[in-house]
């Protein structure tokens, strides 16, 4: 095979890559990109909720701007949940959100048009069931009649409904409250709920402030968890190159972060406005941060699209995760 010269592999390699991006929004949306219509986006808004590392990292250390450059306008807002992020999606607010699964599919099936381009992180022990002593909840098998608080339409809901299923437990047996988080440990602590889901950093910080509070057990056999990023299609129609190159700031924060974790730790505290570093830190060491859109984030999903099916909180038959996850700009950015 003839090498090519560097200069004219570099021009080959740029041409093929906005080839595969043209391609994949061509699937997406029934229509060809051109090149004159590429990139039109001065700002680009990105939804996370709390700790998620790579996005503030990369905002923080310049990495947007590497990627994006200095005239190029990027916000971060933070929200509370996934569900409350979908809202800001659906009303054009935010171009890439950052969530957990379960309401990235049930944003997807209520007709909002987005593609999913990566996993933010995958997390097997990303949830924990905890419980209060006082409630007499010591194992697993004390469960029936008792209340558990979580959020409806979260990851930690389908973990809460996963668990009960393995136990035997229906609607008959547990009674599941809609709570905040906040809400969900404040109503831990005073008994009014018996059990919640909880994940880091306010697992830690809970378990170190109530010595009634116990861990029961994790998501890890119970369908673990993971988290997405996804761009709205009219977004990513108009501006392949720049959700390319968000991915290539992801993943040099990622790579960042792998080599200064601590530092990262304190940078991520101090934009959240908090001091628990041990809460933070145990967030980051809980979690594979990765950029990568293949079959086996395909296979996930759909996962997560029959759950949703069983569980009637969807009603669609004909969703596809082959149809939502989009890996053009993955491997345009050459990740």
């Amino acid at each position: 095979m003839k090498k090519i010269p560097g200069k004219a592999s570099s021009v080959l390699f740029a041409v093929m890559a906005l080839t595969l991006i043209a391609a994949g929004c061509s699937k997406k949306s029934g229509s060809t990109v051109e090149d004159d219509n590429l990139n039109k986006a001065e700002k680009l808004v990105i939804g996370h909720s709390n700790n998620y590392y790579p996005i503030i990292i990369a905002y923080e250390k310049g990495f947007f701007k590497d990627e994006l450059g200095d005239t190029f306008k990027v916000e971060i807002p933070q929200f509370t949940n996934g569900p409350a992020q979908n809202e800001a999606v659906k009303a054009g607010r935010v171009d890439i959100g950052n969530m957990g699964e379960l309401p990235t599919i049930q944003l997807w099936a209520n007709d909002t048009n987005i593609q999913v381009i990566s996993y933010l992180f995958d997390s097997p022990d990303g949830y924990s069931l905890v419980a209060n002593k006082r409630s007499g909840i010591q194992t697993m098998a004390d469960f029936k009649g008792k209340k558990i608080a979580t959020q409806f339409g979260s990851n930690g809901h389908k973990f809460t409904l996963n668990f009960m299923a393995s136990q035997g437990l229906d609607a008959n047996d547990v009674l599941i409250v809609n709570l905040q988080r906040a809400e969900s440990i404040a109503a831990l602590k005073q008994g009014l709920v018996d059990a919640t889901t909880l994940i880091e950093p306010t697992l830690s910080r809970t378990l170190n402030e109530d010595s009634n509070i116990i861990e029961i057990c994790t998501s890890r056999d119970y369908g673990g968890t993971f988290n997405v990023m996804f761009v709205r299609t009219e977004y990513a129609r108009e501006n392949p190159q720049i959700i390319s190159r968000y991915l290539k700031a992801i993943k040099k924060a990622n790579d960042w972060i792998a080599q200064n974790a601590d530092e990262a730790t304190h940078i991520v505290v101090k934009f959240m406005g908090s001091n628990d570093f041990e809460g933070a830190k145990n967030f980051l060491e809980s979690r594979n941060w990765l950029v990568a859109a293949g079959q086996e984030l395909i296979d996930g999903l759909n996962d997560t699209i029959r759950f949703c099916r069983e569980q009637e909180m969807i009603t669609r038959d004909d969703l596809d995760a082959k149809n939502l996850v989009n890996d053009a700009y993955v491997k345009a950015a050459g990740l």
